[in-house]
């Protein structure tokens, strides 16, 4: 999936898609270097490949998503303590969808987006801001990269997310 042609695409009403290289953390480029190391040849890596013990200062800011397939479905299954605290809620165990609860519209624009990652089958980045949340106005950024389950399908989508204040237009 070519990254030039959905780069101006809206992720949910405050985010847009962005090439992972253009992410200001230099740790999510290590992310993505793991993971590719990690693919062996193959379209992606197995969730089984992956070992957080090579990425433990970006632990607080993983999430997993595990992809349930027909009906397409992403349930949290996984989310660190940054995430926790950025959303002011532990998503783990909850149906994307279901944040639509809290924040109208968030859910399904997460769900959408995640379907964008399992039909590619390939890392994707996203940056934006979260005012909708109500926490505080927050900006983020994240990395999202598909798993593969035993099928060869995806089976989780592995992200890891940076979040902070929103700089003041100068």
């Amino acid at each position: 999936m070519s990254m030039a042609a959905g780069k101006s695409r809206r992720v949910e009403n405050s985010a847009c898609l962005v090439e992972p290289g253009e992410l200001s953390d230099p740790a999510f480029g290590e992310l993505l270097s793991y993971w590719e190391a990690r693919r062996c040849g193959r379209d992606m890596p197995a969730r089984a490949d992956i070992d957080p013990v090579h990425f433990p200062r970006l632990l607080p800011r993983v999430f997993m998503v595990r992809v349930d397939h027909d009906p397409l479905a992403f349930v949290y299954s996984l989310a660190g303590g940054e995430n926790v605290e950025a959303h002011g809620r532990n998503f783990t165990g909850m149906d994307v969808r279901d944040l639509d609860g809290w924040w109208p519209g968030y859910g399904s624009s997460l769900h959408e987006f995640y379907s964008l990652v399992v039909h590619g089958g390939v890392p994707l980045a996203a940056s934006g801001t979260m005012n909708f949340v109500d926490r505080e106005f927050r900006a983020f950024e994240a990395i999202y990269l598909p798993l593969a389950a035993q099928d060869g399908e995806v089976g989780h989508i592995m992200g890891a997310a940076l979040y902070g204040p929103v700089e003041a237009a100068a």
